[in-house]
């Protein structure tokens, strides 16, 4: 988790750091990442990265969840409204499109999904409350990934998503 230091720091100084990391992350998968090129690029001291962060995976969660809270801050629904699953997937892959993070998320969905230790995956370990809810969930992230490594189907991908959630939704 990111120190009180880190968050400490000078808003010019935070956002170049993040910037680093950001660039570090977007063009490495995270198994070959390396704090040297970050601390270069920013230009601090190996134990200034260290003292912001725990270790490189610290740092790549920490890009991650600004990254998922920027491209999902516009995919809130009103209090107590729910947004369809085909709605929230567009959303999220138009909105991904045009931010600063696509690089870094398609590396995140393409390559470092399958690299992230175990204990850092959202693993189920109780049998899912509602299965519909489970299926179509795991479809979506799919969706999302084809439609990153291939953004010229994006329209096909979404059709596809739309006719299986209303499979999945009227097969009860």
């Amino acid at each position: 988790m990111v120190s009180e230091t880190f968050k400490n720091l000078d808003i010019e100084k935070k956002k170049r750091i993040f910037r680093a990391m950001l660039n570090e992350f977007e063009k490495y998968p995270l198994s070959q990442a390396q704090v040297a090129r970050i601390i270069n690029e920013v230009g601090i001291s190996r134990g200034s990265f260290y003292k912001y962060f725990k270790d490189i995976n610290d740092a790549y969660w920490y890009v991650y969840r600004i990254a998922m809270e920027e491209i999902h801050k516009q995919n809130v629904g009103r209090q107590g409204q729910k947004i369809p699953y085909q709605v929230l997937v567009r959303n999220f892959v138009e909105q991904t499109a045009n931010s600063q993070f696509f690089n870094f998320i398609k590396m995140h969905l393409c390559v470092n999904e399958s690299l992230i230790k175990n204990e850092e995956k959202q693993v189920f370990e109780e049998q899912p409350a509602d299965f519909e809810e489970w299926a179509v969930m795991v479809l979506s992230h799919e969706v999302i990934k084809q439609i990153l490594l291939k953004p010229t189907d994006k329209e096909k991908l979404l059709n596809y998503l739309d006719a299986a959630v209303k499979k999945i939704k009227q097969e009860d």
